[in-house]
């Protein structure tokens, strides 16, 4: 009504997409790509609306009951411009209003990226959303190799599809995964860790690890110059009043509590790095 655009993501667009029915997949809160110069608008009306900041890493939003949260984007972590994303937007229709959302080969590549990088613990649903979309809608499969290889996202391909596979039966073909397997010592390497971190047993905070070393080198280090030194909208979201009324505090405490926190995480991924390979794990390649 206001003539905002926002794209439905994961679980938002997932339901009605691919179950049909409320209630049939567990949804925490709905989550919203929208434009940046929104912002503003999308905060006047939901607080018309009665609903109040919640606080996060981006603008987020609770219902007056608490009953649901709303979390909104702008970007998509491993696009630089998510415009790409937009312009390939689908349109759908669910409850009689028409809603936007990724096209069936964005969602395919966002969705797996999500759970294996920057969730990093998968899932029976995970795996379930990942079989469903495939076998439901018509996924482009050159094209998705392509993207994954400019993205930087093929071997967190691979791992969930893998999972996908191996859980739930996807129906991903066979020269598909043979082009995704991990090639050279680099691919392998980066295969071996993430079948030892991003398993069904969640890992605290794996997931700033796996976003640092699944991003090229210029991005890595652009994105841990945000982390420790993030602008000051981030802060206002992350830290609510706190970064208003003792802003100094706040940036020049954040760098020491996420170098402390980054040492906790060391020692929890060496003990899962150390860990012996359980029986039934992930096999190493499904194209061999």
């Amino acid at each position: 009504e206001q003539g905002i655009e926002c794209l439905l993501l994961k679980g938002a667009d997932l339901v009605p997409r691919l179950y049909g029915i409320l209630g049939a997949r567990p949804m925490a809160d709905v989550d919203l790509l929208v434009h940046e110069a929104d912002l503003p608008a999308i905060d006047r009306v939901l607080k018309t609306l009665g609903y109040g900041p919640h606080i996060d890493g981006n603008p987020a939003y609770v219902d007056p009951e608490h009953k649901l949260d709303l979390d909104v984007v702008t970007d998509i972590w491993y696009m630089d411009d998510p415009a790409i994303i937009w312009q390939r937007a689908v349109q759908r229709e669910f409850l009689g209003s028409p809603v936007r959302a990724m096209d069936s080969n964005d969602l395919l590549l966002y969705l797996t990226a999500y759970v294996v990088v920057y969730r990093g613990r998968l899932s029976p649903f995970s795996g379930q959303d990942l079989a469903l979309l495939i076998e439901k809608e018509r996924i482009e499969w050159p094209f998705v190799l392509t993207e994954a290889c400019r993205y930087h996202l093929k071997i967190p391909l691979y791992h969930g599809l893998t999972y996908a596979i191996r859980r739930k039966q996807a129906k991903v073909p066979p020269e598909v995964m043979g082009r995704l397997a991990p090639s050279g010592v680099r691919e392998r390497l980066l295969c071996w860790v993430l079948q030892k971190l991003v398993t069904e047993t969640a890992i605290p905070e794996v997931s700033f690890f796996l976003l640092f070393i699944t991003q090229p080198g210029a991005k890595r280090l652009r994105w841990l110059q945000q982390s420790l030194f993030p602008s000051r909208a981030f802060l206002n979201y992350r830290y609510g009043d706190r970064a208003s009324t003792h802003p100094l505090l706040v940036r020049i405490g954040r760098p020491f509590s996420l170098a402390w926190q980054g040492l906790l995480l060391s020692g929890r991924i060496l003990t899962a790095l150390l860990k012996p390979r359980r029986t039934g794990a992930m096999p190493r390649s499904l194209s061999r």
